[in-house]
């Protein structure tokens, strides 16, 4: 088995725009999603992260503040899965309910074992 990391892009914070219901559906389907994937074995974590936060660029000496990067879409939170193939990972990840919420972007790449890092 592979382990791959699926980062979630997000223009802004959906959960603003939406109605106290239809953020309560949101949570339910999408965290219903997320305990099945865990109980199946093929998610190992998943996060929100917060929409604040500050980027090190080159040295300890550059740091600013967000946005991240010269473009609206940032990473909103985090997948760390388990599959044979970055095929068989996509497929799982097709199925994410928060795609019919919004206009959100996931980023799937493996990760690279290296022995002795950890």
């Amino acid at each position: 088995m592979r382990e791959f990391m699926a980062f979630i892009y997000t223009e802004g914070d959906h959960m603003a725009e939406m109605s106290p219901e239809e953020q309560q559906q949101h949570v339910e389907r999408v965290g219903g999603y997320i305990q099945g994937l865990m109980q199946s074995g093929k998610m190992k974590s998943a996060q929100p992260l917060e929409l604040t936060g500050i980027t090190i660029n080159g040295n300890q000496d550059s740091v600013t503040d967000a946005p991240f990067n010269e473009t609206k879409e940032i990473i909103g939170g985090y997948y760390h899965m388990v599959g044979e193939s970055i095929e068989e990972v996509a497929e799982i990840i097709k199925a994410d309910p928060r795609f019919l919420d919004g206009p959100w972007k996931i980023e799937l790449r493996p990760i690279r074992v290296v022995e002795g890092i950890n």
